[in-house]
């Protein structure tokens, strides 16, 4: 499939935001099969969460918006699924639309919650940056465990690798799993954390309050992730890759989210946007 990114002609991000909270029945959007025991489940055509069946509990990534908690449940069940066989609840970034859901996921399934360690300040002294200029509801939560990349997160059959990729915020981390379907064929799965360019300048960096090295240690992310081999590429918002053009286009016996190349292609279309980020910091600084 190719690329299809639309993430520089979508409305912005406020923008779409306030469509999945204040209208969120316009942005449902059913259950879609992304890879074997792998589901699409946010209830909202926008912001992605993932569940997977280990074979002994599931694992939610990521749980959008409170206000669209409500149709992500629905779509759980609709699975077959109840809420108290979520056993582990992983984050990829403390910005709103990813954990503004937490509060109210984590007490229905009294799952542990995981988040990157650099993430902290975002929900004690920088809730600024959860990026909630909306007012969207937020209830408080606290993670149970924190992010090392060197113990990966194991739960029934699943195996699933964190790898730290700062940039989009501090503590963003990015997911690698395989899973296998009936026959045996195994699949790599691969989640970027963050692939949004929030910050272009130095001096906006610096309003906000956080390091412009943000942006190197991005780039670098990127350079070490394009090196990975990922099947199905797990976009952390819809519009980054094209998988709501293809979803009419899934059966039984063919999975249209399964190609090696998008992996890669996202990697550097987002490397090159970042990349001239930093080419036109080190250029304004030599003026």
């Amino acid at each position: 499939m190719p690329l299809n990114s639309t993430s520089l002609t979508s409305p912005p991000a406020p923008v779409l935001m306030e469509h999945c909270c204040r209208q969120p029945w316009e942005t449902y959007l059913e259950p879609l099969k992304m890879a074997p025991g792998v589901w699409y489940v946010s209830g909202n055509d926008w912001v992605a969460c993932y569940l997977i069946d280990t074979g002994d509990g599931l694992i939610l990534i990521d749980t959008a918006m409170h206000e669209t908690a409500y149709l992500m449940i629905e779509n759980i069940r609709k699975l077959g699924y109840e809420l108290t066989d979520i056993k582990k609840i992983l984050l990829s970034h403390a910005h709103i639309d990813h954990i503004g859901g937490c509060r109210t996921m984590k007490e229905l399934t009294g799952a542990k919650v995981y988040l990157g360690k650099r993430d902290l300040i975002f929900l004690h002294e920088r809730k600024d940056l959860i990026m909630n200029e909306g007012g969207y509801t937020r209830g408080e939560f606290e993670p149970d465990e924190l992010y090392d990349d060197d113990k990966p997160i194991v739960q029934g059959n699943v195996t699933i690798h964190t790898v730290s990729t700062p940039g989009h915020t501090p503590g963003c981390t990015s997911f690698f799993f395989e899973v296998q379907d009936e026959t045996g064929k195994k699949f790599k799965c691969g989640m970027h954390g963050g692939l949004g360019l929030l910050w272009n300048t130095r001096k906006q960096f610096d309003e906000i309050g956080l390091p412009f090295s943000l942006m190197e240690e991005f780039v670098e992310g990127l350079k070490k992730l394009d090196q990975r081999e990922v099947d199905i590429c797990l976009p952390s918002h819809t519009n980054q890759v094209g998988i709501l053009l293809l979803k009419d286009q899934i059966r039984d016996d063919f999975n249209p989210y399964y190609d090696p190349s998008i992996w890669h292609e996202l990697m550097q279309e987002r490397l090159e946007r970042a990349q001239k980020i930093l080419d036109r910091a080190e250029t304004e600084e030599q003026k």
